[in-house]
C-alpha cells in the first residue's frame, strides 16, 4: 500500500475519532447542564433522555467504527517493519472497544437516571 495514502486515511480517522470524542464530551456535558439549570416539564425531561440515549449510541457505534478502521490500518501498512505496524499489532483494540461501550453505556444511564430521578 502506498504510504501516503495510508496516512491520508489514519488523518481522517483521526479527524473522526477526534469529533465523535468531542461530540460525546460536550453533548453529555450541554444535556447535564440543561438538566441542572432548567425547570424541566415532563415531555422536556423525556425529549432531553431520548436525546442523552441517541447521542451516546451513536457515539458507540461511531467509536467502535473508528477503532476497527484503526487496527485495520494498522494491519495495511504494506511495511510490517514499520513502527505503526509493530505499535497496531501490539495494541488491544477490543479493550478499547470494550471501554468505549462501557463509558458511553454509564454515561446514558446515569444521566438518564438524573434527569428522570
Amino acid at each position: 500500500m502506498d504510504q501516503n495514502i495510508g496516512i491520508g486515511r489514519l488523518k481522517v480517522v483521526e479527524l473522526g475519532f477526534n469529533t465523535t470524542r468531542m461530540l460525546f464530551t460536550f453533548g453529555n456535558l450541554a444535556a447535564i447542564a440543561i438538566d441542572a439549570l432548567a425547570d424541566l416539564s415532563e415531555g422536556s425531561k423525556l425529549a432531553l433522555s431520548v436525546a442523552v440515549v441517541i447521542l451516546n449510541i451513536s457515539c458507540v457505534l461511531s467509536f467502535d467504527a473508528e477503532l476497527k478502521i484503526y487496527a485495520a490500518l494498522s494491519k495495511d501498512t504494506g511495511d510490517e517493519n514499520s513502527a505503526y505496524a509493530k505499535n497496531g499489532r501490539e495494541t488491544p483494540w477490543g479493550v478499547f472497544r470494550v471501554f468505549c461501550l462501557v463509558i458511553c453505556v454509564a454515561a446514558a444511564v446515569t444521566q438518564w437516571m438524573a434527569i428522570n430521578g
